[in-house]
C-alpha cells in the first residue's frame, strides 16, 4: 500500500527557511508524495529558492495567490492537489526523515479516520539546533471522546496531521476568517472531530516546530480571541456541558487579560470583561470581578484576580469537576 500524500505548505516571505523545509521533504525515507507549495503573496526570494527545486524535482509544484493568510493558502492547496492523503508542513517547520512512512505503518496498524503525532519544538542558538520535546494525548480515541480531548487542550500541531482528502472536502476545509487567524487548525479539528469515528495519534516526535521572532505562535491575544471565538460555535452544542464550557471560557478571558496587560493594552480589559461576563452569570470568581473592574485600575483588577480571587476560584472548580464532571 503506497498512497499518494500531498504535502501542502502555505508559502510567506520565508526565504530564511523555505530551502531546509523543502529538503525535509525530499529526504523523507516514504518517496510516494508531491508537494505542493502554494506562495500566499511572498515579496522576498522564496519563489526562486522554490523554482530551483521544482527543476531538481518533479514531486514539487508550485502555486502563486495573493496574500489573504496561511488558511486560505491551505485551502488553494487542497483543492488542487492529487494525493489520496494530505499532510501539511509550514514553511519554517521539518520533517523528520521518518515522518511520512510512519504514519504510512499507523494506516495499516489502525483503522482510524484522522492521524497525528508528535514532534519537538526547536530553535537555534550559536549555529546549533536545541530541542524541546512536546507531550501531549496519544493512541486510539473515537470521534466524541477526541473532540473532549480538543476542546479542553489542542495540542495537535498542523505539521504532524495526515488525512484523506475526500473526508476533508465533506467536512469541510479551513475557515479563513480573518478572526480566526492563527487557531484555524484547532477549529477544523474540532469539526473534524465530530464527523468521524476513529482517530489515532501516534507518540513518535517527528517534526520539528520552530520557534523564532516572526512565528505565529507570538500572536498571543489574537489567537486567544481566535478560540473564544471557536468556543462560542459550541455554546448549544450538547457535546459540551455547562461546566466543562464555563471552565474553558474562565481559563481563556483569564490568559487574554494577561496577555493585554503584558502588551501594553490594560485599558481593553474592562470592555472584555463585560463580554466575558455574560458568558459566567454565577461564577464566585465573575461574581466578584464585576465589583472589581468598577473600583480598581486595570492593573490592580488584574493583580487582585491572579493573587486571590483565581487560586479561590480554581479550588472551587476542582471539587466542582470531582463531583460533576469527572465521571461523566
Amino acid at each position: 500500500m503506497n498512497p499518494l500524500i500531498s504535502i501542502i505548505v502555505p508559502v510567506y516571505n520565508t526565504e530564511k527557511y523555505i530551502d531546509e523545509t523543502i529538503r525535509s521533504v525530499v529526504d523523507q525515507t516514504y518517496q510516494h508524495w508531491e508537494l505542493v507549495l502554494v506562495d500566499d503573496g511572498s515579496t522576498d526570494q522564496s519563489n526562486r529558492i522554490i523554482e530551483k527545486w521544482i527543476q531538481e524535482d518533479r514531486r514539487i509544484r508550485y502555486s502563486f495567490k495573493e496574500n489573504g493568510g496561511q488558511a486560505s493558502a491551505r485551502n488553494v492547496g487542497i483543492q488542487i492537489c492529487k494525493g489520496e492523503y494530505i499532510a501539511f508542513l509550514d514553511a519554517d517547520d521539518l520533517y523528520m526523515p521518518e515522518r511520512l512512512q510512519s504514519q504510512i505503518e499507523d494506516i495499516k496498524n489502525h483503522d482510524a479516520d484522522f492521524y497525528y503525532g508528535g514532534g519537538y519544538f526547536f530553535e537555534v542558538k550559536d549555529g546549533k539546533k536545541i530541542r524541546t520535546p512536546y507531550d501531549w494525548k496519544y493512541g486510539a480515541f473515537t470521534g466524541e471522546e477526541f473532540f473532549r480531548i480538543l476542546y479542553h487542550s489542542c495540542a495537535v500541531n498542523i505539521n504532524t496531521v495526515l488525512i484523506k482528502k475526500d473526508l476533508l472536502l465533506k467536512i469541510g476545509t479551513f475557515d479563513e476568517s480573518e478572526v480566526l487567524r492563527g487557531t484555524e487548525d484547532f477549529d477544523l479539528w474540532l469539526r473534524i472531530a465530530l464527523n468521524v469515528n476513529s482517530v489515532y495519534g501516534n507518540p513518535e516526535r517527528l517534526t520539528l516546530y520552530r520557534m523564532h521572532d516572526g512565528g505565529i505562535h507570538l500572536q498571543k491575544v489574537n489567537m486567544l480571541i481566535g478560540k473564544w471565538k471557536i468556543y462560542e460555535k459550541y455554546d448549544q452544542h450538547n457535546s459540551v456541558g455547562r461546566l466543562m464550557r464555563l471552565r474553558e471560557y474562565r481559563y481563556i478571558f483569564r490568559e487574554l487579560f494577561n496577555a493585554l496587560e503584558k502588551e501594553g493594552r490594560p485599558d481593553e480589559i474592562k470592555a472584555l470583561f463585560r463580554r466575558y461576563a455574560k458568558k459566567d452569570a454565577i461564577g464566585f470568581v465573575a461574581f466578584w470581578q464585576r465589583i472589581l473592574i468598577n473600583l480598581l485600575s486595570p492593573s490592580a483588577f488584574l493583580k487582585f484576580s491572579n493573587q486571590i480571587l483565581y487560586r479561590i476560584g480554581y479550588r472551587l472548580e476542582h471539587l466542582t469537576y470531582r463531583l460533576f464532571i469527572r465521571n461523566k
